[in-house]
Formats: structure tokens, C-alpha cells, sequence
């Protein structure tokens, strides 16, 4: 018996798609720094310290002073003698107005002379006071004059690029029917 058959066959459509992906590239390169800088400058005067001793009053206790010094300090002390002898003449001729009293009033003031003191001071003054000493430190003037510094700076522009992501999309496969009919033998 022969029979008529219906065949179909059918494919499906397929896409084919390929991409590449998207590239982004930056690139930064370094600035331009530029640094000058002037040294800070310091300039110092210095007065040196001074030191000084005045033993002069010292010297002058001892009696081994300036000549000079030393006539002065007596001559000073001469008014004053002058006056303690005019005093003392006075005081003998009174003294000698009287001789109606008993005693012997020349060898009395004799007597008297010879054991007398001088009121002279020959030699200085003895004291712990008589060096002087003075000191003067010493003396900084410090002039100090600023550093000066410029910093200049140059960026620089990234340098950017992008690529694109591409797709291609393509038919691989288109769909088909194909329908046909051919005879079929059941017994065969």
C-alpha cells in the first residue's frame, strides 16, 4: 500500500554577535615644579666684653699708690691741720698768760709736743671695697634677613582616549521550512 507522507522539517535562526570590549586609557603625566630658593643670611656684630679693675684705692691703703694721688690725699688733710695748729698755739699761749699758777708750763707743753700724733692720714683707707671691678658683658647685634623661597608649578593635561565598544551582529543561521511529500510504503 502506498501511502503519501507530509515531511517538515524546520531550523531556527541563530544571531551571531561579537563584541570587543570598550578601552579607556588615561595617561598623567608628571608636572613641572621649579623651586629656586635664597639662603636666609644672618649677619652678627659682636662688641667684646670688658673687664675692669681699679686697684688704685687698694694701692693707696698699702702707701704705695700714685705720687700724685698721694700728695693730693695729703694736701687735702692740710686745711685741717692748719686749723688743729692755729687751735693749739691758742691753747699754749693761754696756757702761758697764766704764770701766776705753779708748774712749769714750757716743759709741760713740751713734754706734751713730744708725745703729740700726727693727724695725717698717710695711707688710704683700708676697706674691702677699695677694687672696683667692673664688667661689661658682651654685646650681640644679630641681624637676620628672611629666606625667600618661589615654587612655581606647570600641571599637565591627563592625556585621555577611549575606544569604543563594537558589536557585530550577524544572522549565522536563517530559519527554514521545508515541507515535501514523498510516498511511503508501510510494508517495506
Amino acid at each position: 500500500m502506498d501511502l503519501l507522507r507530509l515531511s517538515i522539517r524546520q531550523t531556527y535562526a541563530s544571531i551571531g554577535i561579537e563584541t570587543s570590549k570598550a578601552k579607556l586609557s588615561i595617561e598623567s603625566p608628571p608636572g613641572d615644579l621649579k623651586i629656586e630658593t635664597e639662603t636666609a643670611k644672618m649677619d652678627i656684630q659682636r662688641t667684646p666684653a670688658k673687664l675692669t679693675v681699679d686697684s688704685s684705692k687698694a694701692w693707696m691703703a698699702l702707701g704705695k699708690g700714685n705720687h700724685l694721688d698721694w700728695c693730693n690725699m695729703v694736701f687735702s688733710q692740710m686745711d685741717q691741720e692748719y686749723l688743729t695748729n692755729v687751735s693749739r698755739i691758742v691753747e699754749e699761749g693761754n696756757r702761758l698768760a697764766q704764770f701766776t699758777k705753779p708748774g712749769s708750763k714750757i716743759a709741760d707743753m713740751m713734754a706734751d709736743r713730744v708725745q703729740e700724733k700726727s693727724t695725717i692720714e698717710y695711707n688710704g683707707q683700708a676697706s674691702v671695697a677699695n677694687v672696683d671691678v667692673h664688667y661689661a658683658p658682651t654685646e650681640l647685634d644679630v641681624q637676620w634677613s628672611d629666606q625667600v623661597t618661589q615654587i612655581e608649578y606647570t600641571p599637565q593635561r591627563p592625556q585621555a582616549s577611549f575606544e569604543a565598544a563594537v558589536a557585530n551582529i550577524y544572522m549565522r543561521n536563517k530559519n527554514s521550512l521545508s515541507m515535501w511529500v514523498n510516498e511511503y510504503d508501510f510494508y517495506s
